[in-house]
């Protein structure tokens, strides 16, 4: 039974790249995109694109290979913003760079600007900036989020206020669908698929970046000041006696704040800025051509040093039309991860302190020996004739 025509569409849609005018009125497959060039790569809040290098075939697709227009893969729409012609050896080819659609959301400009420090929720924000906007982009929370206070929310564009949602809310994760922005907190944006990556297993180059250049354990936090010019409390230190007993003090200097007049709300928000542990960052390649997933939870090991633990997507590349060609992903830095991290390092620390001791006793017992055998010949020779000793001596140094 032949497949019905719907579902031989849908793969045609989804393995074929195709090209559009930017209004929407002409769109033509792409035939002439050269395979091993084209890669898809995302990373955390910050971006999503596809490059590609396609050669001249004169058809209609590679004409529309220009600024912004857009090329649609697996259903999601990139817009052109780089292309660049390149003639050389009888072949007249073009490099594409198309970003994700929805970072042109910067084209949305609001005006309007809260002098205030108020209260916000992630809707309130993303309200602020896309309510009735021309451009068609539409938005969605997934999760909860605590509401935050933010200071002159406003002028600036609507990209603006994405990047304000993500330095408000670290937690927030930001994965589009076409222009459909949809913000998630971390439990929702997980996905736990049973997978695993394994050194030696569907990884043979594993990179672990631990940095401690950002550690903060310690600030001082200075008064707002009354309308007297009078201060709510006295300067004073809020510490993580956990990281400095651990790293040692690193000062981040002041935390002030005047939107605070309580000291115990000032201390709790001088804390959330206190960075009390190095970061890691995990960068494999992958040995299986699986497509990656953002936010997937996977269950990391390495087994010759004992690090396991679980850890998430965050930013990825891969060659979807040449399977030569692995994928790359970026995995988290969070607390559990670091704490299996030192956990392997005291782990290994520990094996090489017995090592270093069994290989210490066995010297020293070697050392015994040695010296017990030239004692023993010492007592032999002095308790024999000495011709006999002579002709012993002889056979020791031949080896007998």
């Amino acid at each position: 039974m032949k497949p019905p025509l719907v579902f031989l569409l849908s793969i045609l849609t989804n393995e074929v790249l195709t090209v559009m005018k930017r209004d929407g009125t002409l769109q033509e497959p792409l035939q002439s995109i050269v395979k091993p060039t084209f890669n898809v790569s995302w990373e955390n809040n910050s971006q999503y694109q596809i490059t590609f290098t396609a050669v001249y075939d004169g058809s209609v697709a590679y004409a529309l290979l220009t600024a912004e227009n857009i090329v649609t893969w697996q259903g999601q729409q990139f817009v052109i913003k780089s292309n660049v012609p390149n003639y050389s050896g009888g072949y007249a080819t073009v490099a594409i760079t198309a970003t994700h659609i929805y970072m042109d959301c910067k084209k949305i400009f609001q005006h309007s600007k809260k002098d205030s420090t108020l209260t916000y929720s992630v809707s309130d924000v993303l309200s602020f900036y896309f309510a009735n906007n021309q451009f068609g982009y539409s938005y969605e929370v997934k999760g909860t989020f605590a509401k935050q206070q933010i200071s002159d929310l406003g002028g600036g564009n609507a990209f603006d206020g994405l990047s304000q949602i993500v330095s408000t809310w670290p937690d927030a994760f930001i994965f589009p669908d076409n222009k459909k922005i949809i913000v998630y907190d971390k439990a929702t944006f997980a996905k736990n698929l049973g997978n695993r990556l394994g050194y030696g297993h569907n990884s043979d180059n594993m990179a672990l970046t631990y940095d401690s250049t950002n550690l903060v354990n310690q600030l001082t936090v200075i008064s707002a000041q009354k309308d007297d010019g009078s201060s709510y409390w006295q300067p004073h230190v809020v510490k993580d006696d956990t990281s400095i007993s651990e790293y040692g003090v690193w000062d981040g200097g002041d935390f002030s704040d005047d939107r605070f007049t309580d000291v115990n709300a000032a201390d709790k928000a001088a804390k959330a800025q206190l960075v009390t542990e190095p970061s890691i960052s995990i960068t494999l390649d992958c040995l299986d051509s699986d497509v990656p997933i953002a936010g997937e939870v996977r269950r990391l090991e390495i087994l010759d040093t004992g690090f396991i633990t679980d850890v998430m997507v965050l930013a990825y590349s891969y060659y979807p039309l040449d399977k030569s060609q692995k994928p790359t992903v970026t995995l988290n830095s969070n607390a559990k991860t670091i704490l299996d991290y030192q956990k392997s390092n005291k782990r290994q620390l520990n094996n090489a302190k017995q090592n270093s001791a069994a290989l210490a006793n066995a010297i020293k017992n070697a050392n015994n020996k040695i010296i017990e055998v030239g004692n023993d010949v010492e007592e032999i020779k002095n308790s024999q004739p000495k011709s006999w000793v002579v002709g012993f001596v002889e056979e020791v140094d031949d080896g007998e």
